[in-house]
Order: structure tokens, then sequence, then C-alpha cells
């Protein structure tokens, strides 16, 4: 088969043909038809936070159809619509058993990143971590529920915001697009910032009640203009930067949250008098549960959350398509793997 492989940090991808395989017991095998790319693929072939064992295929956000199952797997078949949950779980630790599956101390692979991934023509997966992709989503936005969906539920539900309090959202990309929608229809208030006006105007007809320029010294008083003089309840910061984690603490009224879904080798610019004197909460915010992907899968069939896709590329020019995500865009990349 077709696949795109990381041979070397720092490298461009290789497309080669590689074994194809084939399910262990309990295992299926998924034709990808597409897979999406998002911050976790650039630091993977960068080498930063995660470093596979090389040579790795990488992808985490792909939708596919089964190929075939290994032995003592019951209720799929050939043919069938699916996405995964992409961590491979013990699930018999406390995490597990209270639905923490992102934090299970057993974890023995994550599609993608500790084991081989999506941006090839099959991959293998436990059948336990499939879920069923209704006919009404196609694939491109199927592959988009595995990560930037599910991460922008699971991230919605570490807060603690009512109708009609308000959050801003501290980078408007792929997650931050579909965080601005599930609490828009929540009947949470929006604020939007970043650094670029198409993604500004995109989070507005997203349902964004004020959009910011990211950095802007205006930022802060504007937000507590906004909010009854108090500042935010919470700010979900999607970025991971020492100087947006700065503002997002700025944004905040006291006993506000911010909720961390940025990652990046940087240490948080916030000084502890500020975090014990207005009590300040940090909550990191990783992936989601195979709860929220069952409802994040319901929540785009039935329209709450439109995924917004920048552009898709095909296999071949994954390069070029990582070089268009690195220098930003307007929501998520797609690599089509094969015609749907």
């Amino acid at each position: 088969m077709r696949a795109a492989v990381l041979r070397a940090l720092g490298e461009r991808l290789a497309i080669e043909e590689v074994p194809k395989p084939a399910p262990g017991p309990g295992e299926v095998l998924v034709e990808t038809r597409a897979c999406g790319l998002c911050g976790t693929d650039l630091h993977i072939c960068d080498g930063l936070a995660y470093v596979p064992r090389l040579p790795h295929i990488p992808g985490h956000e792909p939708a596919g159809v089964v190929a075939d199952v290994g032995a003592g797997v019951t209720g799929l078949h050939a043919g069938d619509r699916v996405v995964p949950h992409l961590f491979v779980t013990c699930g018999t630790c406390d995490y597990c058993r209270s639905g923490r599956d992102a934090q299970c101390t057993g974890v023995t692979g994550i599609l993608g990143v500790l084991m081989p991934g999506a941006l090839a023509e099959y991959f293998t997966i436990p059948a336990a971590n499939l879920f069923a992709l209704p006919d009404s989503i196609p694939f491109p936005i199927g592959g988009l529920i595995a990560d930037a969906v599910l991460t922008a539920v699971h991230a919605s539900r570490r807060a603690r915001l009512g109708v009609g309090e308000t959050a801003v959202v501290l980078g408007a990309g792929g997650v931050g697009q579909c965080l601005i929608q599930i609490l828009v229809a929540a009947g949470v208030r929006v604020i939007a910032v970043d650094t670029t006006a198409e993604k500004r105007d995109s989070a507005a007809t997203m349902g964004a009640a004020l959009v910011l320029p990211a950095g802007a010294e205006a930022n802060a008083q504007a937000i507590r203009d906004f909010s009854d003089g108090q500042g935010a309840q919470a700010v979900f910061e999607c970025v991971g930067k020492g100087e947006t984690m700065a503002q997002a603490a700025s944004y905040l009224r006291r006993g506000g949250q911010i909720i961390v879904i940025g990652e990046e080798p940087e240490f948080p610019r916030i000084d502890t008098i500020q975090i014990a004197q207005r009590e300040l909460e940090i909550i990191g915010s990783r992936n989601g549960s195979r709860r929220d992907l069952r409802d994040a899968i319901r929540f785009v069939a039935a329209g709450m959350i439109r995924p917004r896709i920048a552009r898709t590329f095909p296999l071949d020019e994954i390069n070029e398509a990582l070089a268009f995500f690195r220098a930003g865009c307007d929501g998520r990349v797609v690599i089509t793997i094969k015609d749907n």
C-alpha cells in the first residue's frame, strides 16, 4: 500500500510502498478515505512532544470503511463507515473506568502518534476503538471528528459555563472554530481572538459576538466592557504559547478558568500572585473520551458543528499540505486518500 513515511525528524515525508497491515485478533483493517492534519503532526515531524519509533506513518484524524476484521471481532463488517477513537487503552485503570480515556495509565498506542497512522491507504486499530460514521457525514468531515471536533467537545466540558456567561476562544483555528460553535449552541457569549482577519471573520459567521485581533493592548479592556466590567468566566487557550497564556489570564474575571488546549514547548507566563489572589484555575484538556466521541459524531450529524476545511490535498502532495497548514489557514487541511 502507499503511505506517507517519516524517516528522520525534520525531514520531508516520503510517499512509499509499504506492506499492507493485517488485522490481529480483536483488530480491524480500515481503508482510509480521508485524514486531517493538525499541530500534532507538525510536532511529530519536528520531534517535539512526541517522538515515535522511526520510520513512522503519521495521521490521526481519519475516516474510512472497514476492509477486513480479525479473529473474534463482531458487529463490524466490510464496508461499514467508521471513525476511530485514537487512544488504545487498557480499559481497567481508574481513568478508563471513570471515562477519562485519554488519561489511561496503561495506554498501548495512539493512532498516528505512537503507532502507525492513517496517512496511508490502510491502518489497523482495535475494534473497540471504532464508531459508526453516519452516511450523512462526508469522509473529509468525518475524519476531523476524531480530533478537532472531539477535542472541542471535551474542552467545552472541562469548563463550568452557563447560559449567558462569557468565554474567550484564543486562537480561532480548526479546534477553536468547533469550540465557538459548541459554545454558541450552549448559549454562551463568545469572544474570538485571532491573528488573522480571515479567521476572525469566520468566527463571526459562526456566532462569535465579539472578535478581536490577537495581542492588541486594548483587548483586556474590551473583554471587560463586554462582560459587565468583570472579564470572562473562561478562556479556551488554543495556542499554547507563553505570551498567549499571559493574555488569557488578563482576560479573566476573579475565579475564572483557563482551559489549555494548545501544546507548545513553552512555559506559561503567569505569576503565582495572580493565580492565588484572583483564585484563577488552569485546566488541561487533551483529546476526549469515548463518550465525547459519540456526542461529537451526533453534533456533526445534527449540523450543530460544521468543521471548516481550508483545503484538501491528495496523498502525493502531503509535504505541500503540511507547508500550507504550517503557514496558517482558516480551518483544517485534509488529505484525501481515496475518492469518496
